[in-house]
């Protein structure tokens, strides 16, 4: 059974250094690369931006300035934090389940979701973070089950939990739940005080030095992660208004959690019984497994289950807080990338406490594996669909440009631009000057996404390439 396990995981880490080393570069990733990348470093500690994900653009100036400027170099950082997801559920599951059915089932069911598999190769901060506190998780749940429970992984557990928020800033709410249930958790293990020496016994015992509790070595290393962070990130130019992303409802936010999971791509992405159970996941289904896995926890004291629940339910009501008094939108996609491995890990989990259920659980799951396979694709992400064919664009420039123009212009489409001018500076193609501004007559070549379809009329715009992925057209002036 770990055999199989490791197997299955081995063949998805090869699949996403596939992917990292194939897929075109997308907007974010390329943004990044001009802004902090590309430039001089100061600008990773001065200049603050929400596309600066800290640590992730650390590792990635790291990488570049190692193996040079390629996609795979930039992605390098990535498959790092992929790798340590791949370990972190296998521990976990193991940890949890055992080898039992129900230890491959958790497996598959964290990793073949082909939306948490896009920041598993993606150059964003999303799937590291993930990495650290899944991590994090399973250095808990493996202290937990040992009496006295190990200093060392409490420290690496807490380690993890701060640089994941370094990692990402949406992870702050999930990783204080996590510390906050662990915090409450561990001092049930705590060793009894030694019993004092007998009324007459004429042997003085030693005094000994208390030991300190045991959340201090998990709450210490947390924090001083958090002080070097505040020191070293540009955190002062952070704005609320810039934290934009994500939905502006909670049905919004949950059936968009949902859409990207179940109706990544493939054949189920349009078809309206897809819509239907979609729907029910995202208002019945998942909302269910969260209330009833911290419901289970806490009457039966089921560390696995608060692990799991107890940082979403804090994540969820500290995020309806914020959006009502800060005026922050709930999360969407990538925003809320946690909700989706931890609920599958809470629905296998409850399957080990009711027999009945677990027949249920078992169905539930091989639906989803099914939608989760379907989904399987290794050329586009979800996120940044419009760019997956913006590499190809740019190869085509340049195998039909005018050899005899000094300067080809290339305007469109402003979610395009940036890839493609990073594809400019990687090939070092000075011929090229690619336009940051709205469109207008007088480029050479127009990068049109599929929204902005009504250029190529209004503009007189003849498409010389369509994106068989993405949908994004070239096009060129009607002579």
């Amino acid at each position: 059974m770990r055999l199989g396990v490791k197997i299955l995981l081995a063949g998805l880490f090869a699949i996403c250094v596939y992917r990292a080393a194939t897929q075109s570069l997308v907007h974010d990733e390329a943004l990044t690369f001009r802004l902090y990348i590309a430039g001089p470093i100061e600008a990773i500690f001065q200049s603050y931006d929400p596309n600066h994900h800290f640590l992730n653009t650390l590792l990635m100036r790291a990488s570049a300035s190692i193996f040079g400027d390629s996609e795979l170099a930039l992605r390098l950082p990535a498959l790092a934090g992929a790798a340590l997801y791949f370990v972190s559920i296998y521990r976990l599951s193991l940890a949890a389940f055992g080898e039992t059915a129900l230890f491959p089932l958790s497996v598959a069911l964290m990793s073949l979701n082909p939306f948490t598999l896009d920041f598993m190769v993606a150059a964003r901060g999303y799937g590291m973070a993930l990495a650290l506190m899944m991590f994090a998780l399973a250095m808990l749940y493996e202290s937990l089950a040992l009496e006295p429970a190990p200093r060392k992984n409490l420290v690496l557990a807490g380690a993890a939990l701060g640089l994941s928020v370094t990692a990402n800033l949406v992870f702050l709410l999930p990783a204080l739940g996590v510390g906050g249930i662990a915090v409450y958790l561990l001092p049930k293990l705590e060793p009894a005080p030694a019993k004092a020496a007998g009324k007459h016994s004429k042997r003085k015992r030693p005094e000994r030095r208390k030991a300190w509790p045991l959340w201090v070595w998990l709450v210490t290393p947390m924090a001083v992660v958090g002080l070097l962070y505040l020191e070293a990130a540009p955190i002062e130019q952070m704005k609320l208004a810039l934290f934009y992303v994500g939905a502006h409802s909670i049905p919004e936010s949950m059936r968009n959690m949902a859409l990207v999971a179940l109706q990544h791509s493939g054949p189920l992405r349009h078809l309206h019984v897809a819509d239907w159970w979609r729907d029910a996941i995202a208002f019945v289904v998942a909302p269910g497994i969260v209330v009833a896995a911290f419901a289970a926890g806490w009457r039966k004291k089921d560390r696995l289950l608060l692990l799991v629940s107890a940082p979403l339910v804090f994540a969820s009501v500290a995020l309806v807080l914020m959006h009502y008094v800060l005026d922050r939108p709930y999360p969407a996609d990538r925003t809320g990338i946690y909700f989706a491995p931890l609920v599958c890990l809470g629905l296998v989990g409850l399957a080990r406490l009711h027999k009945t259920g677990a027949k249920a659980v078992y169905a539930l799951s091989a639906i989803l594996l099914v939608q989760f396979v379907l989904a399987f694709n290794t050329r586009m992400f979800w996120v940044w669909e419009y760019d997956a064919d913006t590499r190809d664009m740019s190869e085509y420039i340049a195998a039909h440009r005018n050899p005899a123009a000094d300067t080809v212009r290339v305007g469109g489409s402003w979610q395009l631009s940036e890839a493609m001018a990073y594809y400019m500076v990687k090939n070092n193609w000075q011929w090229m000057a690619v336009e940051r501004r709205p469109p207008e007559l007088g480029d050479d070549y127009y990068l049109i996404a599929p929204q902005d379809v009504g250029l190529l009329g209004q503009m007189g715009l003849k498409v010389v390439y369509r994106g068989p992925v993405s949908g994004s057209m070239l096009a060129v002036p009607s002579r």
